[in-house]
This record gives structure tokens, C-alpha cells and sequence, in this order.
């Protein structure tokens, strides 16, 4: 058979696939709207479809339409990400909003090109959005797009850029012409609810005559595992400073690093017994040691953060007048109100049911 041929059986097979599961009943499938479909691939990147489904649904609650979000605040966005991670996503998305309002009147661009000029969108969700939302011929390599054309075609070039390369090329010979948006869809559908990462069901899979792992029983080896990484461990001082009125120092983050543009704790890097005079040197507030919570973990891609949760009491009179841009005093009932990441709103939710005086 030639590789033609063979790319055009994938492709009807795939058009033809009575899916039991047609979008997994996920709240953005089959949307033809591309406001709604770029929020859904943008909150797919890196992370699971039922992880997503209650984020995007209050996402969209909030924002149901690109107006809306143009008029958001950054701090609205974020505020609606937290919990959800690569918060880079959530700054993007807010920065393509004003893009897409100065040039593009407010509407959300159809050509791939412009879409792909927007920021935190790559070659994948373009190609995404142009096919669910306009049904434009544009190919797709996510997640389950590689996994499935890698098991398909055997495609197992040792270098990740011959791999990936040969992938995209694979992927743009089997994409139709018609039918691109059911198709999409189709494909996407396959690899998660068939043709998964571990024990895939071949059995009800429609390519299963023609796949080349299946039929060399390779499907283990495909994809190719990625190295695995050692996770490093770090370890930070969150200072929790309360004043006499029971308000939370907070302070936003810089745009860039983890948990960009979030509201957080101050950072602590020295030893304890030094922290009042270095609160008084970087906040101009001095402070009194209340008590030291039990250090816990959270968990991000390459390493691990410890966190040793300090509590303190802002013991000026009146702190407004050191407020700087980035850092706030808010009272525990307005705290929520913005981005900010787990463990920090987790340690909020423990202030809020801890009773201790911080008046002493």
C-alpha cells in the first residue's frame, strides 16, 4: 500500500469511527464558537480534560464572550485559574484579550496565522481552533494526536526533533480536507478514551487492522518515554503577617517564574531569628513572632517546594501608610479575590478556621 493511500484509510476509517463517546460529553465539545474553543485548548494544555470541565465552566460563567474577558482585570483572570496551574495561560489569555481588541476589533481572529500570533497559542491549538471552530484544514499534534500517529505509523526516530518533525507531517497528510472539525474532534476522542497511554482498548479501536504497533505488538513502546526527571527540592519561609484589624499581608508576584502575577506570601529565605529585621528592611513594618505551622509540600513539574508557614503580627499602628503598588493589606473575607496559588489559599482557609491571637 502506498503511504498516500495509506493516509487516506486512516483518515476515512477515523471519519467513519462510530464513536460510543462523541466528545466525551465534554462542555466544549462540537462548540463552534472560537471564543469558547480557545479558552478549552488553553486550559487542555498540560492538563486533563476532567480536571479542566469545572474551571472552564466557571470560566465561561464569568466571561462567556471575548468582550467580557477584554474588560477583565488580570487579577478576575487569575483569581478564576487558581488551582489550575501553568499560570502563564492565564496571563496569556489576558494579553491576547487586548491584542485581540486593538487588532482585531474585538473579534476573534479566523485566520490560522493570526491566531497563531497570539500569545500562548502554538502551532497545535491554532490548528485546533481553526478546525472545531471554522472547520479549516489544519492539523493538530497534542497529546493524544502524537500518541496515536506515533502508534499508527511506528514513528520512533530516537531524535525528538525528527520525531516531531515526521509527526507534524504525518499528521498534515492524514487531516481531511472536509469533514476537518468532526474529525478533530474524532481524533482527540480516540486518544484519550482508546488509544491511551497505558492498556489502550485496540480491540475497538478502527485502525486496528492497519496499525503498525498493534500488528509488530510494539504498542508499549509508543510513544517513545521521555526521560525521567529528577525532581530538585527547595525549600522558602512563608511569613503570614496579620495586623491588629485581622488583615493578610500580601504581595503580587513578579510576572515572570512560578506563580507569576499571583498574590502570595513574602518569602523568607534566611533564618527565623533574623526575619523581623529583615520584614522591617523590605516591608517597613515591624513585626512579633506568633507561631511556626508544620512544614508541608507542594509539588510543581521539575521540584519540590517545602513550606514552613511562619505566622507574625504587623504590630504598627497603622501599616496603610508603608503600602507599596504590589503589596496589600485585605482583610480574610476579600482575600479570594484575586489569583492566588494553592498552598496559599489553602493556608488562608486554615487562618480563617485557626483560633489564635495574634494580639500578644
Amino acid at each position: 500500500m502506498k503511504p498516500s493511500e495509506c493516509f487516506d484509510d486512516f483518515s476515512q476509517l477515523l471519519l467513519n469511527w462510530h464513536n460510543p463517546l462523541p466528545g466525551r460529553n465534554l462542555p466544549w465539545a462540537f462548540e463552534p464558537d472560537p471564543y469558547k474553543v480557545w479558552i478549552s485548548e488553553i486550559m487542555l494544555q498540560q492538563t486533563q480534560a476532567a480536571t479542566v470541565v469545572p474551571y472552564y465552566l466557571r470560566f465561561i460563567e464569568k466571561f462567556p464572550n471575548i468582550t467580557s474577558l477584554i474588560n477583565a482585570s488580570i487579577d478576575e483572570v487569575l483569581n478564576l485559574w487558581t488551582g489550575l496551574g501553568y499560570y502563564s495561560r492565564a496571563r496569556n489569555l489576558h494579553r491576547a484579550a487586548q491584542l485581540i481588541d486593538e487588532q482585531h476589533n474585538g473579534q476573534f481572529p479566523a485566520n490560522f496565522d493570526e491566531i497563531l500570533a497570539l500569545p500562548g497559542v502554538g502551532r497545535s491549538t491554532a490548528g485546533a481552533i481553526c478546525a472545531l471552530a471554522y472547520g479549516h484544514k489544519a492539523p493538530i499534534l497534542d497529546g493524544n494526536a502524537k500518541r496515536v500517529y506515533a502508534r499508527s505509523f511506528c514513528v520512533d526516530d530516537e531524535k525528538d526533533s525528527q520525531r516531531i518533525r515526521r509527526l507534524w507531517e504525518i499528521s498534515d497528510a492524514c487531516t481531511p480536507a472536509e469533514n476537518c472539525q468532526k474529525y478533530t474532534q474524532h481524533l482527540m476522542d480516540l486518544g484519550a478514551t482508546v488509544c491511551t497511554p497505558r492498556n489502550p482498548k485496540c480491540e475497538v479501536c478502527p485502525f486496528r487492522s492497519l496499525c503498525c504497533a498493534k500488528n509488530a505488538n510494539l504498542i508499549e513502546k509508543f510513544p517513545l518515554s521521555k526521560q525521567r526527571v529528577i525532581r530538585k527540592t527547595k525549600a522558602v519561609t512563608f511569613v503570614i503577617a496579620l495586623d491588629q484589624y485581622h488583615r493578610l499581608l500580601l504581595e503580587r508576584r513578579p510576572s515572570s517564574g512560578i506563580w507569576g502575577g499571583l498574590w502570595s506570601f513574602p518569602e523568607y529565605p534566611g533564618d527565623i531569628e533574623n526575619v523581623q529585621k529583615w520584614f522591617q528592611q523590605n516591608y517597613a513594618m515591624n513585626i512579633t513572632i506568633v507561631q511556626t505551622w508544620e512544614l508541608f509540600h507542594h509539588d510543581f513539574t521539575h521540584f519540590r517546594l517545602n513550606i514552613t508557614p511562619l505566622i507574625v503580627q504587623i504590630t504598627d499602628s497603622e501599616p496603610d501608610q508603608f503600602r507599596q503598588a504590589d503589596i496589600d493589606l485585605v482583610s480574610l473575607d476579600k482575600s479570594l479575590n484575586r489569583g492566588i496559588p494553592a498552598p496559599v489559599l489553602e493556608l488562608i482557609s486554615r487562618i480563617n478556621s485557626t483560633q489564635f491571637n495574634t494580639q500578644h
